[in-house]
């Protein structure tokens, strides 16, 4: 199953709707796009700073993240030009309707370049564009 940081998140951060997400995640390969790796930091330094996640939390959740990489529980696709073109066209193909945004962009591309399955997201523009582009969503 492909998931997006929106959902990778709460997997690792307990948030209102996380057990949900468990439930539809249980017992599947989860793979991602290399943005993963930026994004997830990203939002739990943005966390932190707001004052929902201890350092100490911040850097077991990390540790966490980067075992669950080398034991390929998580797998993450690299991007490369064709991944870019591709979300541009994405881009284009579901303009004026959904204003997609790059990095989500670039997620419905790399999900589209590989055999995983369902797309699971809860960012609402990604899920409108996902629907457009006729891709299968998980919770759907």
């Amino acid at each position: 199953m492909y998931l997006d940081t929106s959902v990778v998140v709460k997997l690792y951060v307990p948030e209102p709707d996380s057990g949900d997400c468990e439930r539809v995640v249980a017992g599947r390969r989860i793979v991602s796009s290399e943005l993963l790796y930026a994004e997830l930091w990203s939002a739990l330094l943005a966390k932190e700073r707001a004052g929902t996640l201890a350092p100490a939390d911040r850097q077991k959740i990390w540790q966490l993240f980067e075992s669950h990489l080398l034991d390929d529980v998580v797998e993450l696709v690299e991007i490369d030009g064709e991944v870019v073109r591709e979300a541009a066209e994405m881009i284009a193909r579901v303009h004026p309707q959904v204003p997609l945004r790059t990095l989500d962009a670039i997620h419905l591309a790399t999900f589209a370049g590989v055999e995983a399955g369902l797309l699971f997201t809860k960012d609402k523009r990604m899920r409108d564009a996902a629907r457009l582009l006729d891709f299968p969503l998980a919770d759907e």
